[in-house]
């Protein structure tokens, strides 16, 4: 339907252009996930580790058992400025992650906030009545590393991350779910939405689409509610994660921001 909308991403082919021409900045360059599909690999990699779980050797139990403790649900802590006119004004927003529900995407979750991606990020896109959506760095060197990889420079090649894997989602887009956005198959990198109301199914249907949440907010849904909304979905993701902070500051300097991120 051409009414349903989805959280999109930055594709990392908008930003390829820069090779040849620094100078001249992508404009989005976004697609709508349509579907859903779990991939056969996946599929049989869960199946082969239920089986090495079920019949361990005493060896492996000491793997099993660290395993186990990696995949407890954890707790995130967001320290949100609103008001860009008021940073002595800073409010708490408590994220609870469930590698249950998808590990791939809690561990990715996890891995950026221990490394300081998330702070001083804002949430660039903020649509009321259905998502806020941060995970764009404020700084490029992140941007660089973990959403886009610039061909030219064979280091930074060796360091790109890839995307995430498609994982089968386990539990529905309700109000207070975050999951990973992305721009098709297999491409979730590092930009996550709030559902601010019941996405799962009508009107935009985000359980149809792939959608997988990883985590719901346990404390402060009411500062969620605060988010700078004014910009809409008007924020530029190439030029965004080609110029990170300076980018925001100038263009977009009301929205607000996460000045710290940090596990509990």
């Amino acid at each position: 339907s051409k009414n349903v909308r989805s959280p999109v991403a930055l594709t990392s082919r908008s930003l390829l252009k820069l090779r040849s021409s620094p100078d001249i900045l992508p404009e989005q360059n976004e697609e709508i996930v349509t579907d859903a599909v779990t991939s056969r690999r996946s599929v049989l990699n869960r199946s082969l580790s239920s089986l090495a779980v079920g019949y361990c050797l005493p060896a492996c139990k000491a793997n099993a058992e660290e395993t186990s403790a990696i995949e407890q649900p954890f707790t995130v802590l967001f320290t949100i400025q609103l008001d860009s006119n008021k940073p002595e004004e800073l409010s708490e927003l408590e994220i609870e992650c469930h590698p249950d529900w998808a590990p791939g995407a809690a561990a990715r979750f996890k891995e950026l906030v221990e490394l300081g991606f998330y702070k001083d990020s804002p949430f660039f896109r903020v649509l009321p009545g259905f998502i806020a959506q941060f995970g764009i760095s404020a700084d490029p060197a992140f941007n660089k590393q973990w959403m886009y990889c610039d061909t030219s420079d064979k280091e930074a090649v060796k360091l790109c991350k890839q995307p995430l894997p498609d994982e089968p989602r386990k539990v529905p887009n309700k109000k207070g779910t975050l999951s990973f956005a992305s721009s098709g198959k297999n491409s979730r990198r590092t930009q996550v939405f709030i559902n601010l109301v019941d996405n799962s199914g009508l009107p935009n249907f985000l359980d149809g689409q792939g959608f997988v949440p990883f985590a719901r907010i346990v404390r402060g849904e009411d500062i969620v509610k605060k988010l700078n909304d004014e910009y809409k979905g008007n924020v530029s993701q190439g030029k965004a994660a080609y110029y990170g902070k300076e980018y925001f500051e100038k263009v977009f300097p009301r929205l607000s921001v996460i000045r710290d991120a940090k596990i509990l």
